[in-house]
């Protein structure tokens, strides 16, 4: 058993960025990002590829035992080897509007960062990401064949169909904290609910962290 009260289930640029405030806000703190394995040191960001190219069960755990919460890449892609080593986790699959909006967003923000030279840190990692993406659902950042918008409805209809009725949110971030705090029984906060990571805000951060590094 780890630790995980809450599994994202949704990709990437669904809104998961604002879920994981949202979540640390409710009191599921700290919550696991895309951001937070790019923040580790070598040696965690290294256990991170290890896990990408093994799906080693033990190291998933490990690496997901100090959170309470778990959203974005690349947790959502073992939501199924979450959900074994903590079955009583509730599972959050953020949506868009559309899988036209979805595949602009991601062609505006992860697309465009994946071809370029790569920092030397990050690419072990990087590389087993991508080929986690291929094998996982299909999905190479670096082709121009992916059908985008078939990627994304294959992948949310196959999170529909897996998690057990009763314990599943389909959310759009639009939906804010009602249907979020009723699916967790936990008291509507007073504070808006988060809106961050817009594509601007991407783009933005991903320049800085080229530049750091």
């Amino acid at each position: 058993m780890s630790n995980l009260k809450v599994v994202g289930a949704g990709l990437g640029r669904t809104g998961t960025k604002s879920l994981q405030k949202a979540l640390e806000i409710l009191g599921f703190d700290p919550c696991h990002h895309m951001f937070v394995v790019l923040s580790k040191p070598d040696d965690v960001l290294n256990e991170y590829a290890t896990l990408l190219h093994t799906d080693d069960m033990k190291l998933l755990k490990k690496l997901h035992d100090p959170f309470q919460a778990a959203v974005d890449y690349p947790c959502c892609l073992y939501y199924k080897e979450l959900l074994e080593i903590s079955p009583n986790a509730k599972v959050i699959l953020t949506v868009r509007d559309s899988p036209e909006q979805w595949e602009k967003s991601v062609r505006n923000t992860i697309f465009p960062i994946v071809p370029k030279k790569i920092p030397e840190k990050f690419a072990n990692f990087s590389e087993g990401f991508r080929q986690k993406l291929i094998s996982r659902h299909g999905f190479d950042m670096y082709s121009e064949d992916t059908n985008v918008q078939e990627v994304y409805t294959a992948w949310n209809k196959e999170v529909e169909d897996y998690v057990k009725p009763g314990n599943l949110l389909i959310m759009n971030p639009k939906d804010g904290w009602e249907p979020l705090c009723k699916f967790l029984d936990i008291p509507v906060p007073s504070e808006p609910y988060p809106s961050t990571n817009s594509t601007e805000a991407f783009q933005a951060r991903m320049l800085k962290q080229r530049e750091q590094n």
